[in-house]
């Protein structure tokens, strides 16, 4: 079986799905966005318009834990505890993480939005610090759908507002380990050239949890 999947590289939410797919093993086509379609044709197929879609022969599938579970099924949903932490990188993470960013696209510079969604990220912090006393993935023994979550939502707070990594040790450890994953790995090096689009300053040696470089991409 091959899917169809329409994303972009550098979107966070396609970055979820990407990383689970690598897991996976699982043949799929990309269409991306911009180079391969625009929202509005997208639309026609998928009226919300947000990415990612995945295709299945004729079905059409949107948002991102759907789409993981329609692929994967208990491979990478194997139980309440795998949603929860799903749910919660998700909520407390990244939606905190693109509050942020929009705020900077749409010039809105609102100090209240920011300050409360710096908040959550730093309850998420502590959340997660404390989940990981004694384990080395979110959920289980095994990889699941809460490290697709929660890889990629890290990956950009470590830009917009960093945890406290001396306060935070379990957490530092967690997303080092992520980020040596080959599936999270491929992930990052496939998105770097699209750093430019972010509308914020990348951190001084922000890659220094991220491993050697593969190939020539810039």
């Amino acid at each position: 079986m091959r899917y169809t999947l329409y994303e972009h590289p550098f979107a966070l939410y396609c970055q979820k799905v990407l990383i689970a797919f690598n897991e996976l093993g699982v043949a799929y086509d990309v269409r991306e966005e911009q180079r391969d379609f625009d929202r509005a044709e997208l639309a026609e197929l998928w009226p919300p318009a947000t990415i990612p879609v995945l295709r299945d022969g004729d079905r059409v599938i949107g948002e991102t834990s759907i789409i993981i579970e329609h692929v994967a099924g208990a491979r990478l949903v194997p139980s309440l505890e795998a949603r929860l932490w799903d749910r919660l990188c998700d909520q407390h993470v990244s939606d905190s993480v693109q509050a942020i960013v929009s705020d900077t696209i749409e010039q809105r510079f609102d100090e209240r939005a920011l300050r409360r969604a710096r908040a959550r990220l730093d309850m998420a912090y502590d959340l997660l610090e404390a989940q990981l006393a004694g384990r080395e993935l979110l959920a289980g023994a095994s990889f699941t759908i809460a490290d697709c979550a929660a890889a990629p939502g890290l990956f950009y707070a470590l830009a917009v507002h960093p945890w406290d990594e001396r306060a935070h040790p379990r957490l530092t450890r967690y997303y080092r380990a992520l980020a040596q994953r080959p599936s999270f790995a491929r992930v990052i090096e496939d998105a770097r050239p699209h750093r430019h689009l972010f509308p914020l300053p990348w951190p001084a040696e922000f890659d220094r949890h991220h491993g050697p470089r593969r190939g020539p991409t810039p």
